[in-house]
């Protein structure tokens, strides 16, 4: 169980980074598993796990995986962190299709093409699919919701919150806001997105919150459930990745700073104040440079 750190008696977040593979991505790459091993549909020593990721994924299906004797490929964007791409194969992934993603190849097609020539490559494969499975949004209904659920009524913080998340697919904001109602809290959410983009209406601008606006329409994201919509900017959030640290000791990574950032700009407005606001640090900053990239080019220009 991930502990929920506190900021002030109305600010909380469940620090995911803390989880086995190092983020929340943990908790659907294993019940994704468990399930299709349940099912028959991956069968330890044979089948080899193939995914697209940016990365954190990846490594929550490594340790998954592991344990069942499970290999796994992976199809990772060139513009995800160069370093978790070089962890994922000290780890043991095989990362497939460098060469097709050099000359212009996107993961999904890197994908598709091992999965047609499976047979000619020996391989016999299970498509995790993590932007079409529903074991990932059942993972945070029936996990990390009800583990945030009881640590919220642990500390008798009240029936009603804000939820103040993000979504790549969705999975973890609907799965939670939803365990968070079946649990009788009253939720209010708000959606954070990059200020490049605008999800709702499919514009994805480049950003450098990886996990957060990847490009596609949250498969999962139940739109129904959110309230509200803010946009953040890099220098936000790295504004607040700082102060995180320095108030909690912990580096947390952008989504996260991004949501935490957004979270402590809605503890003044007076819609929320009879509220206690809840976050989620999905992994951890140390993945990311731009913190490191704004100090340099301060100095530069100095």
């Amino acid at each position: 169980m991930s502990e929920l750190a506190r900021y002030n008696n109305r600010l909380f977040t469940k620090l995911e980074l803390n989880s086995l593979g190092g983020s929340h991505k943990y908790r659907a790459a294993s019940h994704i598993v468990r399930r299709a091993i349940e099912r028959g549909d991956i069968i330890p020593g044979r089948t080899t796990v193939i995914e697209k990721t940016g990365g954190n994924f990846g490594f929550g299906l490594l340790a998954a995986c592991y344990q069942h004797s499970v290999n796994v490929d992976l199809a990772v964007g060139l513009s995800f962190s160069p370093l978790k791409r070089k962890l994922l194969e000290c780890f043991g992934a095989q990362l497939i299709g460098k060469d097709m993603l050099q000359d212009g190849a996107t993961p999904r097609e890197v994908v598709e093409h091992h999965l047609a020539c499976q047979q000619e490559l020996g391989k016999h494969y299970y498509y995790s699919d993590q932007f079409n499975n529903l074991d990932g949004v059942e993972a945070h209904r029936i996990g990390t919701g009800p583990e945030l659920a009881n640590q919220l009524i642990e500390r008798g913080v009240g029936k009603r919150l804000l939820f103040v998340g993000c979504a790549g697919t969705g999975a973890s904001f609907t799965g939670i806001t939803q365990a968070l109602i079946d649990h009788g809290f009253d939720v209010d959410t708000v959606l954070v997105e990059p200020a490049e983009c605008d999800i709702r209406n499919g514009v994805f601008g480049d950003h450098r919150l990886e996990g957060m606006a990847v490009g596609v329409a949250p498969p999962f994201l139940d739109w129904s459930l959110v309230n509200d919509v803010y946009g953040v900017s890099l220098k936000e959030t790295l504004d607040a990745q700082r102060h995180f640290y320095m108030h909690n000791g912990i580096h947390i990574g952008n989504t996260s700073a991004a949501c935490f950032a957004v979270a402590r700009q809605l503890l003044s407005q007076a819609r929320y104040r009879n509220r206690v606001l809840v976050t989620m640090a999905y992994d951890s900053g140390l993945w990311y440079d731009d913190m490191i990239e704004e100090t340099r080019e301060k100095r530069v220009s100095i």
